[in-house]
């Protein structure tokens, strides 16, 4: 009994050695790169730009997509030509 107590304790001992050993060869990992102090944010835009409303049929679209129709302050926006004509055709029929 006494000797494979003994045996056993050796086994542990020797397991520690190894394992202090394995420790000093593997690399750790790098620590985190410090984060760059931040620069003045600049205003982000949004992807499609501004987004305007056509009256004909209620559909947001980005400005830069949008046909235009009217001058100064007077100008509307339209998804497609089919609502602009249809919008065109109701304005007619009230006046």
């Amino acid at each position: 009994m006494v000797r494979l107590i003994s045996w056993l304790f050796d086994l542990l001992v020797l397991w520690l050695i190894v394992r202090a050993i394995s420790r000093l060869f593997v690399s750790r990992p790098a620590a985190p790169p410090r984060a760059r102090p931040r620069q003045a944010a600049k205003p982000v835009e949004r992807l499609g730009g501004t987004l305007v409303r056509d009256p004909q049929c209620g559909t947001y679209i980005p400005e830069a997509r949008a046909i235009r129709v009217g001058t100064g302050d007077h100008v509307q926006f339209f998804c497609s030509t089919t609502c602009r004509d249809a919008y065109a055709g109701r304005q007619a029929k009230r006046a």
